[in-house]
């Protein structure tokens, strides 16, 4: 038997890429500032019900390897929500939801909780005093404090102890064209709406006069917000917001107050307020206002959350091969900081495992990098992430390497020991299957087997339903037994978006049977996915007088990478359905030998690629014939030739003499042992005694009931059997094929 290779796609059978199907996030955790007695609910929902959803958190400063698990409720695997109660020692935190199909699993972008709080600034109880010519119009600014959400700055005018609100639009207290009465006291505070805290207040002494007439600010730059080593003042805004600069020049004569940018016109820009309305990256740069010579400037940012441009597809790489996830490119402002998650855990990045803000590279993949990489970036407007399912192919493991590394106990030095009892035959099952999905309602399974132990003579394909609320149906068996050589099987009739277990069962030669372990769920998905591009069969050479060498090309071609090929074959006499064979190798693949066919005979073969959502085309059909058998191997079943005999040969006339004596010795045996028994047999039946002879028809009853078990996967001991005296063909013919009914209990569902 030619040698067996191992060809386990990991974890692919049991989700697909994120960027090939619609596995998703369509509700995330939504980021919230909430204030003490509150009870905050975040949500999260997915496309693609998961084996189940849980909920992890943890501070805004942590680490990716200190999440802590907490529970929420989940509903039909879909939808799940976790309740918080804000208390007064709860600080800010981060929460994101999971879920997991089989040992993989995916996170969803962490939202963050904000507890409402205020820290008022160490300037809020400042007292000032600011002074204008008049006829100017005066802008005054009050201290902000830290505050979440942003406090609201209101402005009040204190005349004799009594204080009367004044409108101040967006916290910016205006007096246009002030004059000395005008002067006076204004106090300002900051209230935070949510906690229903307050700063102490922040009191200005306002004075009209002409005292001073030169061109001037009346406020410090950092008045209005951080100042770089320049003295450039930072305004950062989010995108679509309105940014408002203020300018606030007097002197006598009012100033007249122009602005500009480096990049834009503003020739048409005058007053002391400049209003950039749905600011834009294209708004973002250094504007300067300009007053009789004096100037400042602002700085303007527009702020964006993370976003990946592009999606990533498919990867797939052989074990001990570079293996590359590109997440795209990315955006934000500020730049995001970037992080590597492999099934929700992060990825240890070091020798042999790099990567940049975009680009992960794995210099020798392992089996233990299988499963969903995500790439996620987060600034303090939020996070994103793009993901993918990396599939690892192991490497090709021959029958030899299979046998080296067998248990010991297979091959024991003491087995000859007369004390010891005969060991019972070894029963090695096959492996746990993988799953692709190859419509709405088939599958396509592939597994391997160790040669050791009883060889297989055929396999079975038994899968169930899975639901959420019970283990599942009982499993049900597929009616065609597949040949020890196949390693692949192709199941219809399945129903689309239902969860799915299967598992192999191999018969071995001593009719006995045994189940492999079963997949992990598998969900039949509905819809059309990206498919890969369909492999071009270039060549197909017969090899032997049992086997066809293939060989092929593929391209991407804008299409997705392939996790491997199928190859499909039939006699071209033949209008059945395909034998079906993966090919060892993965993605790299390029070429592979079918064996285990029939000598002097023309196959057709077709090859296509799979992923583990969808199949590409099928390639153009090329035949090939198998070679006839060699002349050496005919002759060596034909009858003996005339020849002479060789040199030292006994002659034929003595061979066959011996021959003939033989032959009379057995004879001479065989007439005493039955002359023996017919002496021991009783002078007559008793009566009522089967007679025998045959009856009209030749028919002859059994004497014992012979147990004829229907199908060698029957278990021992059952009551699958029929009695031989039962059958009702009265022996006069041989057609095993009828059915028969079972007369000791009911039918059983067998493989």
């Amino acid at each position: 038997m030619a040698s067996t290779f191992i060809l386990q796609l990991f974890l692919a059978a049991i989700v697909p890429a994120l960027a090939d199907i619609q596995m998703k996030f369509t509700k995330y955790p939504e980021s919230v500032i909430a204030p003490v007695g509150a009870n905050v609910t975040f949500e999260c929902e997915v496309t693609v019900p998961g084996e189940r959803l849980t909920w992890r958190w943890a501070l805004p400063n942590h680490t990716e390897s200190s999440w802590t698990e907490v529970a929420g409720v989940t509903d039909k695997n879909v939808h799940t929500k976790l309740i918080v109660e804000v208390k007064s020692n709860t600080v800010d935190t981060l929460y994101q939801c999971v879920v997991w199909y089989g040992p993989i699993s995916l996170v969803s972008v962490p939202a963050k909780l904000t507890v409402a709080k205020m820290i008022p600034s160490k300037s809020s109880t400042r007292k000032r005093v600011v002074t204008a010519p008049p006829h100017n119009t005066v802008v005054l600014h009050c201290k902000e404090p830290i505050s979440e959400p942003p406090a609201v700055i209101q402005w009040w005018r204190e005349i004799k102890n009594v204080r009367k609100q004044i409108e101040s639009r967006h916290g910016v207290l205006v007096i246009h064209n002030a004059t000395a009465d005008d002067s006076g006291t204004y106090i300002c505070s900051a209230t935070n709406e949510l906690s229903k805290g307050s700063t102490p207040s922040e009191t200005t002494f306002l004075k009209i006069t002409l005292d001073d007439r030169h061109t001037r600010f009346l406020e410090r730059e950092d008045e209005f917000g951080p100042v770089d080593s320049e003295g450039i003042i930072s305004v950062s805004a989010k995108v679509n917001d309105t940014v408002r600069l203020w300018c606030d020049a007097v002197g006598s004569p009012p100033p007249r107050i122009t602005w500009s940018h480096e990049r834009k016109d503003l020739s048409h820009a005058h007053g002391h307020v400049l209003a950039i309305p749905a600011l834009t990256v294209a708004d973002e740069g250094v504007y300067h206002c300009t007053a009789n010579r004096q100037r400042r400037s602002w700085k303007v940012v527009a702020l964006q959350p993370p976003r990946w441009e592009g999606s990533v597809g498919n990867v797939s790489a052989c074990e001990g091969s570079v293996a590359e996830v590109v997440c795209g490119t990315l955006h934000g402002q500020p730049p995001p900081q970037v992080y590597w998650l492999l099934n929700a855990k992060p990825l240890k990045l070091g020798a042999g495992i790099q990567a940049n803000d975009s680009v992960l590279h794995i210099e020798r993949a392992e089996k233990q990098h299988a499963g969903i990489v995500q790439c996620f970036a987060c600034n303090q407007l939020g996070c994103a992430y793009d993901g993918t399912l990396l599939t690892v192919v192991p490497m090709q493991i021959s029958d030899e390497e299979y046998l080296a590394e067998a248990p010991k106990t297979l091959h024991s030095s003491q087995h000859n020991k007369k004390h010891r009892k005969r060991k019972p035959p070894t029963l090695v099952p096959p492996s746990r299957p993988n799953i692709t999905r190859f419509s709405d309602d088939s599958v396509i399974l592939s597994w391997s087997h160790q040669n050791i132990g009883l060889p297989v003579e055929f396999y079975k394909i038994q899968y169930r339903e899975v639901t959420n609320s019970s283990n599942g149906n009982d499993w049900q068996t597929d009616n065609t037994r597949i040949s020890h050589f196949t390693h692949s099987y192709q199941i219809d009739g399945l129903t689309p978006n239902t969860y799915y277990k299967f598992r192999v069962a191999a018969v071995y030669s001593n009719k006995d049977n045994k189940q492999g372990k079963s997949s992990s769920k598998f969900f039949l998905q509905k819809g059309s996915f990206q498919a890969p591009a369909t492999p071009v069969l270039t060549d197909v050479e017969a090899i032997s007088t049992n086997s066809v060498r293939l060989s092929w090309t593929w391209s991407r071609e804008g299409g997705v990478m392939p996790d491997g090929f199928y190859v499909c074959y039939r006699t071209v006499s033949s209008a059945g359905s395909y034998e079906k064979a993966i090919v060892a190798g993965g993605a790299a693949a390029r070429s592979v030998v079918i064996s285990h066919l029939l000598p002097d005979t023309a196959y057709e073969f077709k090859i296509w690629a799979y992923t583990a959502q969808a199949p590409s085309n099928f390639s153009k059909i090329k035949t090939a014939k198998t070679h006839r058998e060699s002349v050496v191997e005919e002759s060596s079943r034909a009858a003996p030739s005339d020849r002479e005999p060789a040199a030292g040969a006994a002659p034929p006339a003595l061979l066959t003499g011996g021959v003939l004596g033989a032959a009379a010795v057995l004879v001479l045996l065989a007439l005493t042992f039955l002359l023996c028994r017919r002496a021991r047999r009783p002078a007559a039946d008793k009566k009522g005694s089967v007679p025998e002879s045959g009856g009209a028809n030749g028919y002859i009853p059994a004497k014992v009931p012979i147990t004829i078990t229907a199908n060698p996967m029957h278990a021992e001991g059952g009551d699958g059997g029929v009695e031989m005296s039962f059958i009702h063909n009265n022996n006069t013919g041989n057609d095993d094929t009828l059915p028969h009914s079972r007369k000791n209990g009911p039918a059983r569902q067998y493989v």
